[in-house]
């Protein structure tokens, strides 16, 4: 077992040892002694309490007795009964008024002055409803007591009151059944409105009567069972005179209603959160009522607060005089053991010459010789310690040096570097491998290579690659930071940035322990570059196309405008065939727009501006588009929300747009659907939604389908300019085109142009 007290020297321990038996002496002895006289005190309190609770409850139950008395004294007025058994048989209003009138006045001339403590008289029918009121006739309150007394047919007491803005002081209100004068029968109540003040004070002064030595600083209380308590202050009605001309008691000044309180148990004693309280309460007989008296524990045991304290000084002053005793065992037989105590201080702290005098030849003396030998060896070791240590930081300087250079070197280069261990983890990396880093460690990214490496193409690289010729690439980062295969050279996308990574496997060392080394270079500025070089080199050859075309071409459109004019002018006005040389006349217009527009997207010419209605425009989409759409199986249909659809623009590129997007969405559904086309205006701009049925596009190719040449049809069935060029017309139109959705359930497009304001 160890010592509880092992952290304390031993001189402090012998002196602790004596005064301690002093002070539990005394200590001990005083407690007892003071507990018993303070059980002896408490339940002379308690039972002078508890006479003084029945004093004060028999006091008020009295008085509240006597007031009913003279409530229904009041009640068996003949006045009263009278005329309120003609109000409720009264018919004439005059007459009904005249009664009240009357019996308002009996009231408060005649009975309500009597006595004092009263201050409001009701009077009240068997429906609950307010006959006649001296003061509060109309309230809330009233009506609410009205109804309350109705329900009981004898005689009925109230919860405690608090003042409105009628009544001033806290009340409680008496209910005393009214009987008809000629058949006895109950026709009404009489409430009597008591002062609270005027109540308690009365009581309180005959209390003090019967009892003149009351037990001082007591607190009285009265709850009414309902929840609500009445606090009384301590020395409440001083005086002599009587409380009913008493303003302060009348008003009930002092008298605090708390809700949410309750009495203590009868006979029990309870404690509150502020402190101990000696407690003790006692039922008003008459209704039902609890008195509470309450004194402070600490006021209650002021004479036994001192008796302890002495106890204690006594074993205070007796454990001084036992500590005179200590000196000699404290001089030779502690005073060696705390010389040693802080010589092995000094020896932890690094003074290793430390030595002990040796003042004897006892256990004491023989333990500080030993104890000086252990620090003569202590001093040696350390020594060879310390030359040990000195050459260890030597070599530490120069590998931090070496290592410091290394990080220096690697943080400063350009390229990602990253060191994998025999397990993958990362071992060395500097801040230009933290895109590849992240992409590795964010679930979900697929980095795809722009050149298959030897695994992808066999299939051992992702879980989609399919091997062979043509394979799909997986996921270049599951090669490159694998350990166990040879080198690797990639080319990865990551986000908007093209890295090129090369991994190299590391030589086995002594230990035969392996890894890889990767270098990553961002080129997403030079692959910009060769794509800007090759886009301009395709718009060049585009030019050259476009003008061979046009040359080409025009001929032949002149020919068939010259000849559908000729049939156009031939036909009667009513024949059917009139549409379709409309058709051919206006698809020729577009055929020389697009040749236009092709030499346009090299040259980068501006439209014609106009005033377009884009309803329309798009009807002549559908009406134009209309065979081909029938053949397909797709039917489009157009949904106009916009009330007007004016634009400023040129009406036949605005067409063109359109038309590649109908056209686009009629070859992407081979088994058929429907294209809907709406209008609708948001703020300063109009907005037309192309929404398809088709089987959507691919989530790879969203981000490339507004770039030029870039198609996911097959090599006779599209050019990739045709959404570029509808981008490129609707930015000229001060607007924008975009895919807003495109998934299993088909694709959603957006063309936002400018709307053509009023002043336009």
């Amino acid at each position: 077992m160890q010592d509880p007290l092992r952290w304390l020297s031993v001189r402090y321990k012998l002196a602790l040892m004596y005064v301690g038996l002093n002070l539990v002496a005394f200590g001990v002895g005083g407690f007892l002694i003071s507990r018993s006289a303070r059980s002896a005190l408490e339940d002379e309190i308690l039972r002078r309490l508890e006479y003084q609770c029945r004093t004060y409850a028999t006091a008020l139950d009295s008085t509240l007795d006597l007031l009913t008395r003279r409530t229904e004294d009041f009640a068996s007025d003949g006045y009263i009964r009278d005329h309120l058994g003609q109000l409720l048989v009264v018919s004439d209003g005059e007459r009904a008024e005249h009664l009240e009138r009357e019996l308002h006045r009996h009231l408060a001339a005649n009975k309500l002055p009597i006595v004092g403590a009263f201050n409001d008289l009701a009077v009240v029918d068997l429906e609950g409803r307010v006959v006649v009121a001296v003061h509060d006739a109309r309230s809330s309150q009233i009506n609410a007591l009205a109804r309350a007394a109705t329900m009981e047919s004898g005689l009925w007491y109230s919860g405690l009151l608090s003042p409105t803005a009628e009544s001033v002081t806290p009340t409680i209100v008496i209910g005393t059944p009214l009987l008809d004068i000629e058949s006895g029968e109950v026709i009404g109540k009489l409430l009597t409105h008591v002062r609270l003040g005027v109540w308690i004070g009365n009581a309180l002064r005959r209390s003090r009567s019967e009892t003149p030595e009351e037990l001082p600083d007591v607190r009285l209380s009265l709850h009414d069972g309902a929840g609500l308590g009445l606090e009384v202050p301590t020395g409440y009605a001083p005086g002599s005179g009587p409380p009913e001309a008493s303003e302060p008691l009348r008003i009930g000044l002092g008298l605090h209603i708390n809700a949410g309180s309750a009495p203590s148990v009868p006979g029990r004693r309870r404690l509150v959160a502020t402190g101990g309280m000696f407690m003790r309460s006692f039922p008003i007989q008459s209704n039902g009522w609890m008195v509470e008296v309450g004194m402070r524990s600490d006021r209650a045991l002021l004479p036994l607060s001192g008796l302890q304290s002495r106890f204690l000084g006594m074993g205070l002053i007796l454990a001084a005089l036992s500590t005179l005793l200590l000196y000699f065992p404290m001089r030779f037989l502690a005073r060696p053991l705390v010389m040693m105590k802080d010589a092995a201080q000094a020896l932890r702290e690094g003074d290793y010459s430390t030595q002990v005098a040796v003042e004897s030849s006892d256990e004491i003396g023989d333990l500080a010789e030993s104890f000086n030998h252990m620090a003569q060896a202590v001093k040696e070791r350390t020594v060879r310690l310390e030359t040990s240590a000195t050459e260890l930081r030597r070599e530490q300087d120069r590998t931090r040096a070496e290592r410091d250079r290394l990080d220096t070197v690697i943080s400063s280069m350009k390229d990602g570097l990253i060191v994998l261990d025999r397990e993958g983890e990362v071992v060395i990396s500097n801040e230009a491998a933290e895109p590849l880093l992240r992409a590795v460690g964010e679930e979900g990214i697929d980095a795809r290579g722009h050149h298959v490496c030897a695994e992808a193409s066999r299939g051992d690289c992702g879980d989609d690659s399919r091997g062979g010729e043509g394979a799909r690439p997986g996921n270049c980062l599951n090669c490159l930071f694998s350990v166990d295969g040879p080198g690797r050279s990639c080319m990865v996308d990551l986000g908007p940035r093209t890295f090129e990574v090369h991994s190299t496997p590391l030589a086995r060392d002594a230990r035969g322990r392996a890894g890889m080394i990767l270098v990553a270079r961002d080129i997403t500025d030079r692959v910009a570059q060769d794509e800007r070089q090759i886009h301009q080199e395709r718009l060049a050859v585009m030019g050259e196309i476009a003008a061979v075309m046009a040359h080409e071409l025009n001929n032949p459109l002149a020919s068939i405008s010259m000849f559908n004019q000729m049939l156009g002018s031939a036909l009667p006005d009513e024949s059917p065939l009139r549409e379709n040389v409309d058709v051919i006349s206006r698809n020729t217009e577009t055929c020389k727009q697009t040749i236009r527009e092709l030499l346009d997207y090299a040259t980068g010419a501006t439209p014609e501006s106009g005033a377009v209605d884009i309803h329309g425009t798009l009807e002549d989409v559908i009406r134009f588009l209309r065979p081909i759409c029938e053949r397909a199986g797709v039917r489009v249909m157009l949904e106009p929300d916009a009330d007007t659809a004016l634009v400023t623009g040129d009406e036949v590129q605005l067409r063109q747009v359109f038309v590649n997007l109908v056209m686009n969405a009629v070859q992407a559904m081979e088994d058929g659907g429907s294209v809907v086309l709406s209008t609708a205006l948001s703020g300063d701009h109009l907005l037309v939604d192309a929404i398809d049925t088709g089987g959507g596009i691919d989530p790879e190719a969203q981000g490339d389908i507004f770039r030029p040449f870039y198609t996911t049809k097959r090599r006779s069935a599209g050019t990739g300019l045709g959404l570029p060029t509808s981008r490129r017309i609707a930015k000229l139109h001060g607007g924008g085109l975009e895919l807003v959705r495109s998934d299993a359930t088909g694709s959603h497009f957006r063309v936002r142009l400018r709307a053509r304001t009023m002043e336009a």
